[in-house]
């Protein structure tokens, strides 16, 4: 997994403070080590946080680390949506 313990803490703190119950899920690029570059694409599986909310996550992600490519997906619980069915198996929970 190439992200940092440290930004792996932000990510988990800010999503955290917006839902105690919310799981967090990084897929893509970013889970193999033998790459190089790619965005952060996150999976945020919360019945709470709303997609405004993810503006707020990726701010504070930035406000530490700089601007950086980040992808961020709303699981909310409700749809059976194809992408997210496709990408949790290969996902690793943060």
């Amino acid at each position: 997994m190439r992200l940092t313990t440290d930004e792996i803490s932000n990510i988990k703190q800010s999503v955290l403070a917006l839902d105690a119950s919310a799981d967090v899920y990084l897929f893509g690029s970013r889970i193999d080590d033998a790459l190089r570059g790619g965005d952060i694409d996150l999976l945020i599986k919360s019945e709470i946080i709303q997609k405004r909310d993810l503006r707020t996550i990726r701010q504070r992600f930035f406000d530490v680390f700089g601007e950086q490519k980040m992808d961020l997906l709303l699981d909310g619980g409700d749809t059976n949506n194809a992408f997210i069915n496709m990408i949790k198996p290969k996902s690793i929970k943060l």
